[in-house]
């Protein structure tokens, strides 16, 4: 695929590669003091750390050979080894000085997230951005469309744009886009030309004469008044839902996906509220047509464009989620619980719920199908969940960055940006600086108030300081980039001794890392570690990627796993081990 796509593209060859994922193996060993070999051979420490990796008292059965390296899979999705990134037009960067964010701003600040050079290191090196709506909107958010052809006036305009992904394409970056199937604005034309009965967009809504008697699960009103009827609208009465059983309806969804994938370039979208498509009766949520619904137009869509990336929202349990992507409805979908489940660890400092939500996707998803993510543009920041805990954002960083899945970053994330509800406050302008009035974000008075962010939660601030949160990411993202197992490897979860400690595998097949992490405020003293079967193979060396540099290597057992393997004699408060295992 081209480094470059300027223009109108051929079809089915826009794709960008990926730059940073490139060369970042030249830059990680500068990145961690403790990078390099600790224990190359293998061989069990003795100084310093009496018993750990030392011999059973009996031969254990030998460990199966390893065989020789298969090299990259050729037909993974081109998505499996991206990092994406989720921008808020409104709220990224001003180019023209009236408060709002916009396309051109966030061009101007495309360096920031990925400069498409390899010889640099102080960018974040992410390579794929998910643009909340972008299109027409009634209100502030963009999730209530007026016009799915037209781009925000606030943002700019369709040939902003082209140039927003022209530009992103150079330098590695692929694009996804919001894209709301579910419901329109109560302003939207169709809906307008619905409130007369037996008009041409009359059934493109649904409508009924009386009130159902049906509504949410917390008894919120799902039906809505107008003019002596009632229409469906599940979030709320400014916006109705779509039919999406009407053909007419599915013919205008198809024709506005391939104007987004062949008029104006993107590389996929983000479903919003895919859950919700289609009703029956009082289930309101994942029903069967909903996903036969989702699988249909994806395979349209893709008749257009075999490349595209179709992304749902699915907020749901693990199980549920996972029957969207097993049964073909969407390429790849959001996993809530375990975002969920870090956070509560972290919290709590008790591994438990990050454990069981490994356990959990480990089961319940193919490969290349699960997106990761700390929170999003409708949650708390994960800064203000953890109370503002630096070591524990740090941490959080770590367990996404090295765990299994596509991870998405939110933006302000990586600086400590804080804020909780109402939506608002969680979706105010990034800091790049620390000016007044707009933090650098704009020289105006921004669209909203900034966050009440701690001191040094901006960008040029944290640009100057190695130990920043900022460089943390930086760190973790060219880590990730350089080791395939953790670009887009399994997740093999491992058993524990000690109640704060969570620790993985990630194994592509050809290579393993090891991850441990301590998620509590005080030391943990030699963790044992257990896993009855699992990847590995010969007798492996250790390549401490991060963390303590004296990690020691396990004993495979014939099954391919270890038992009582203590990793490392000292782990301290909300540290991380990562150590690359390779087979001898």
């Amino acid at each position: 695929m081209p480094d470059a796509i300027l223009g109108r593209m051929t079809r089915h060859s826009r794709l960008p590669r990926p730059r940073r994922l490139v060369a970042a193996a030249i830059v990680v060993p500068l990145l961690f003091a403790a990078c390099g070999s600790a224990n190359p051979s293998g061989a069990p420490a003795t100084s310093g750390s009496p018993g750990i990796g030392a011999p059973p008292s009996s031969a254990p059965p030998a460990a199966p050979s390893c065989p020789p390296p298969r090299g990259p899979a050729a037909d993974r999705p081109w998505w499996a080894d991206r990092i994406f990134y989720e921008v808020f037009v409104r709220s990224f960067a001003d180019s023209d000085d009236d408060g709002v964010g916009d396309l051109r701003g966030l061009i101007e600040r495309l360096d920031y997230l990925n400069d498409g050079d390899p010889a640099t290191d102080d960018d974040l090196g992410v390579t794929g951005l998910w643009l909340m709506p972008i299109a027409d909107a009634a209100s502030y958010h963009g999730y209530d469309v007026v016009d799915y052809r037209t781009i925000e006036p606030d943002y700019g305009t369709a040939d902003d744009f082209r140039e927003l992904m022209a530009q992103a394409h150079e330098r590695g970056i692929a694009i996804i886009v919001d894209l709301v199937l579910n419901h329109t604005s109560r302003d939207h034309p169709w809906f307008q030309d619905a409130l007369t009965p037996g008009s041409a967009h009359d059934d493109w809504y649904l409508w009924e004469e009386t009130r159902p008697p049906v509504a949410k699960s917390d008894g919120s009103r799902v039906w809505h008044e107008a003019d002596g009827r009632f229409y469906y609208g599940y979030f709320w009465e400014g916006m109705p839902d779509l039919d999406l059983e009407n053909p007419e309806v599915t013919a205008e969804l198809d024709d506005i996906g391939r104007f987004w994938i062949d008029e104006m370039g993107v590389d996929g979208f983000r479903l919003d509220a895919a859950r919700h498509l289609i009703e029956d009766g009082d289930e309101l949520e994942n029903t069967p047509a909903t996903l036969d619904w989702l699988a249909d137009w994806r395979e349209r869509l893709k008749a257009d464009r075999p490349d595209v990336l179709v992304l749902g929202e699915v907020y749901d349990s693990s199980s549920m989620t996972a029957r969207y992507v097993r049964e073909g409805s969407l390429d790849l979908t959001f996993e809530f619980g375990l975002a969920s489940a870090t956070i509560t660890s972290l919290n709590s400092r008790d591994a438990g719920s990050i454990a069981a939500a490994h356990r959990e996707i480990a089961d319940a998803y193919p490969p290349d199908t699960v997106a990761t993510f700390l929170t999003n543009h409708d949650q708390n920041r994960v800064a203000a969940q953890l109370g503002g805990d630096l070591e524990a954002q740090k941490l959080a960083a770590t367990l996404l960055l090295s765990g299994a899945g596509v991870p998405f970053i939110y933006y302000g994330e990586e600086i400590g940006m804080s804020g909780r509800k109402p939506d608002e406050r969680i979706r105010a302008p990034m800091r790049w600086d620390a000016s007044e009035p707009g933090a650098g974000f704009s020289v105006a008075e921004p669209w909203q108030p900034l966050g009440d962010d701690p001191p040094g939660a901006d960008v040029a601030t944290q640009d100057a300081d190695p130990d920043s949160l900022l460089e943390t990411y930086r760190s973790l993202v060219r880590l990730r980039a350089a080791h395939p197992a953790l670009l887009s490897g399994a997740i093999v979860p491992i058993d524990a001794s000690d109640r704060h400690v969570v620790a993985y595998l990630r194994s592509d097949g050809d290579r393993a890392v090891l991850v441990v992490a301590n998620l509590g405020t005080e030391p943990v003293t030699a963790p044992k570690l257990a896993l009855e079967s699992g990847p590995l193979c010969g007798a492996p060396g250790v390549d401490v990627l991060a963390g303590p540099a004296d990690a020691t290597a396990p004993r495979v057992t014939a099954e391919g796993g270890f038992d009582a393997y203590v990793p490392i004699a000292h782990l301290g408060p909300r540290e991380a081990l990562i150590v690359a295992l390779d087979g001898e």
